[in-house]
């Protein structure tokens, strides 16, 4: 009896002792080996279009984190290879050289430079000093998509124009935001821009982030012109906004040819610049590329006189010319370089194309006319004229989206000028611009949607400066 209880006492004993002992092993290798990280608790709790931030579960003895990050498709390749020579065994996956490593002393890193909609590999490392842990297999994470955000540059309207929406093409919402409330500001229900007052101030345009796209922002000049429009017929001018050479720029410098100087009219094709030339005999009308040197000379079959008015009509693809007050304007085809005339129901000194409401119109001392070229020239818009004081000639006119543009020159033709400006459909004035840039000849909206204006400078290299007034959104709003 004694001999089993001393037996039982002896394999108590050792039976605590090996309990002991593998608790103290244990511990011991808690103490010297790192956890592991689990592949299934790697997660991206952020990315954008250039960063992926990965994280996972904290792991213990752990004094830093190895992270491995590739290119999924190089991955996918080198598996794809490793399958070819070793048949359908699972490939696994050992970092080498090629991937960049990186390290951190907690469960989360951000990985950026790296390029957008683009698949990553990630292999993860919990290690100590004294050990190193098991690598993870890859885990896959995606940036997102880059997005530009398409719309104005630069926006210009008058403190009477309507509440409008900037028109913007973006992969996600937008959001819009007014730097200076008091020109302008934002309704957050209907993104509308309500005019406040006179003045500049930026829109910033934000196209949210998504899932899969980045977020991404632009910024929209908007300049607001004080106006008051009135009935034109006997209106005194009032100047709304000064241009020099402060404000604009000089796009292209052109000059006659074959004795032909004077520049006259202008007209635009959004590849070319055509201008009417000469004062009597002889005549040119001369091409100039937009970009570039190219310059065509044509010699007209025709006897234009004082080439006074000249535009470019895009629905037809004809160019109208008219000379000093006549209802009869001459035709040039510049793709075959041939000329014929049509005959308007009043006389005129300058013309012009409005190519967004598809209109002829034609300005003199007494009225502002527009024109239905698809309807034989019928007269579908009227305008009185206001007055100026002093001496002043009517030279051309350009027009666009629904505003006429009337150059005018004083006594003083290279000092200051002037352009009125008419809203055809509503027989108002909207005011005028003064000019200091030499002679106003005639004026023409870019491709951009800005004003540009033809100046005679009375030697042989004449300008055609592009100012800062978008005339594509002053237009709008009427």
């Amino acid at each position: 009896m004694h001999q089993w209880i001393r037996f039982f006492s002896v394999a108590s004993v050792l039976l605590v002792a090996a309990f002991t002992l593998a608790a103290i092993m244990a511990v011991n290798h808690y103490r010297l080996y790192p956890g592991n990280v689990e592949r299934d608790s790697l997660s991206s709790p952020g990315r954008g279009n250039d960063f992926i931030v990965v994280s996972w579960d904290e792991t213990h003895s752990t004094d830093k984190y190895k992270v491995w990050v590739k290119e999924y498709a190089l991955v996918k390749e080198e598996m794809e290879a490793t399958k070819a020579g070793d048949g359908d065994e699972e490939v696994k996956i050992v970092p080498d050289s090629s991937w960049l490593e990186l390290e951190t002393d907690v469960p989360e890193i951000t990985v950026r430079d790296l390029k957008p909609d683009t698949s990553y590999s990630f292999i993860i490392r919990a290690d100590n000093e004294k050990k190193e842990g098991l690598a993870t297999q890859p885990r896959n994470f995606r940036t997102k998509k880059s997005q530009k955000i398409k719309t104005d540059r630069k926006i210009t309207k008058f403190t009477f124009s309507k509440p409008f929406r900037i028109k913007v093409s973006a992969e996600t919402g937008l959001m819009y935001e007014s730097e200076d409330p008091e020109v302008a500001v934002v309704d957050p229900e209907t993104n509308e821009i309500n005019i406040t007052g006179a003045g500049k101030t930026k829109i910033t345009v934000t196209a949210k982030s998504s899932s899969e796209y980045e977020s991404a922002s632009k910024t929209v000049e908007l300049e607001v012109i004080e106006a008051e429009p009135v009935t034109a017929g006997g209106a005194a001018p009032q100047i709304i906004y000064h241009l020099d050479s402060d404000n604009c720029e000089v796009v292209k410098m052109v000059s006659g040819a074959d004795g032909a100087m004077i520049p006259q009219g202008l007209g635009y094709t959004g590849d070319q610049y055509i201008i009417s030339y000469g004062m009597g005999s002889p005549n040119r009308i001369i091409s100039f590329d937009t970009d570039g040197e190219g310059k065509t000379v044509s010699v007209p079959s025709v006897s234009m006189g004082h080439p006074n008015g000249f535009t470019y009509a895009s629905e037809n693809g004809l160019c109208y010319c008219v000379k000093g007050w006549t209802s009869k304007a001459y035709t040039y085809e510049p793709t075959s370089d041939s000329y014929g005339s049509v005959n308007l129901s009043y006389g005129c000194s300058g013309i012009g194309y409005d190519r967004k409401e598809k209109l002829l119109y034609t300005c003199s001392r007494t009225a502002m006319v527009a024109y239905d070229i698809s309807d034989g020239y019928s007269v579908k818009y009227r305008c009185g004229v206001v007055s100026h004081s002093g001496t002043v000639y009517t030279q051309d006119c350009g027009g666009h989206a629904g505003i006429m543009y009337r150059c005018l020159s004083g006594s003083n033709k290279h000092g200051i000028n002037y352009i009125d400006l008419y809203d055809m459909k509503n027989g108002r004035y909207l005011g005028t611009l003064s000019c200091d840039l030499s002679e106003v000849e005639s004026c023409i909206i870019d491709k951009d949607g800005f004003l540009e204006i033809l100046a005679n400078n009375s030697s042989n290299v004449d300008y055609i400066w592009k100012t800062e007034l978008n005339a594509d959104t002053l237009g709008e709003g009427l």
